[in-house]
């Protein structure tokens, strides 16, 4: 690294024009200089004042920076430097420090002594993962002003062997493994798995490390491979969720929803597929059809369902036969015959009439 005069040098070239503050190294002959820089401001959208000067949303994620050992004076040109990555950005926030580096730019076909400067890792000041920003003005550190300050945002308690992505407000991506009396998910020594969550626990310490927890994360999604996990289903099941031991997929959060927009819903298991909820509804625009070797409705089904249209046309068939009957009788003049010949003929006439809206339009059944 340079001592500070010879950052100051290079902080001066940079502000001389806007084509210096692409080259702060170069100029100096410094092409592998690593220096920091407290970032000023990002281009994120059109608002940004050199929006246009720095290539419209070609210039995205661009900082305005000043370097840490040697602020910029007033009245000029901040230095500014572009994502190093094109895709995977970390977007920094302001008064954080990032790394500065001069590399080549699009004009390497022309020159290879042309670069730009790029900006890469944020500095983790605080080894906290919600942000790393700090000011000369230890009392007060200003952020973006769409990004708050949170005091309940905790940093992931690591295991060995961890790869750990952490988000600045709680998202986590965690591959790990199972370590037996550590892990919060139960499984051998060694066991991989890996945990997408988001959102976390509330907890009065926001520098305390902790870990996933699958019951009260917002979302979470584990892929498992010999873990249980202490899952509380959201309702009551016929059997429990947490001592299944074999590979899983599970997705859990206060609502879900899977929509398919062009095709299929699909949903395949050699097993039982099991649906437990307070209310259950299917709508169909169309039909809805079962197939199974045995139908059951309610856990004690015992009694056989029938079939509609062939018993109605036989009791249609068999008041018809009746219906005649009575009518011969109420005319033979037997007085305690005649009354209930005559009405059981009426009523079983109008039972015979009213059979077919007695069918259903829309539930069928297969003999």
């Amino acid at each position: 690294m340079a001592g500070s005069r010879g950052l100051i040098a290079i902080n001066n070239v940079a502000n001389n024009s806007k084509q210096n503050s692409f080259n702060t190294f170069t100029s100096l002959g410094l092409n592998n200089l690593l220096v920091s820089g407290r970032v000023i401001s990002i281009v994120l959208d059109e608002t940004h004042p050199r929006f246009k000067e720095l290539g419209e949303w070609n210039g995205l994620g661009t900082i305005e920076y000043d370097l840490v050992q040697s602020p910029t004076p007033p009245n000029q040109l901040y230095p500014i430097a572009r994502p190093i990555d094109p895709s995977f950005k970390n977007f920094p926030l302001i008064n954080e420090i990032v790394y500065i580096l001069a590399l080549p730019n699009t004009g390497i076909g022309e020159s290879t002594g042309t670069t730009n400067n790029y900006y890469i890792n944020t500095v983790g000041i605080w080894n906290h993962p919600h942000h790393g920003a700090t000011t000369e003005d230890k009392d007060t550190v200003g952020l973006d002003r769409d990004f708050t300050e949170r005091a309940d945002v905790n940093p992931m308690l690591p295991f060995p062997g961890d790869t750990i992505l952490e988000g600045r407000l709680g998202q986590r991506i965690r591959p790990s493994q199972s370590i037996p009396g550590k892990t919060p998910w139960i499984g051998p020594l060694g066991a991989p798995i890996a945990i997408f969550s988001n959102g976390q626990i509330t907890t009065a310490n926001g520098f305390e490390c902790i870990t996933e927890d699958i019951n009260k994360d917002h979302t979470s999604l584990y892929l498992t491979s010999t873990q249980k996990l202490p899952i509380i289903p959201g309702n009551k099941l016929t059997q429990p969720l947490s001592e299944y031991d074999k590979s899983q997929a599970i997705l859990t959060s206060g609502r879900l929803v899977l929509n398919a927009r062009d095709n299929n819903l699909i949903l395949s298991t050699p097993s039982a597929l099991e649906a437990s909820a307070r209310t259950v509804i299917i709508k169909s625009e169309s039909d809805i059809t079962q197939q199974a070797q045995r139908i059951n409705l309610g856990a004690a089904a015992n009694e056989r369902g029938i079939l509609g249209d062939t018993m109605l046309r036989e009791l249609s068939a068999t008041l018809t036969e009746l219906v005649k009957l009575t009518t011969v009788l109420g005319t033979l003049g037997i007085a305690p015959l005649s009354a209930p010949a005559t009405a059981f003929a009426t009523r079983a006439t109008k039972f015979i009439i009213d059979i077919e809206t007695m069918k259903s339009d829309k539930v069928f059944l297969e003999k």
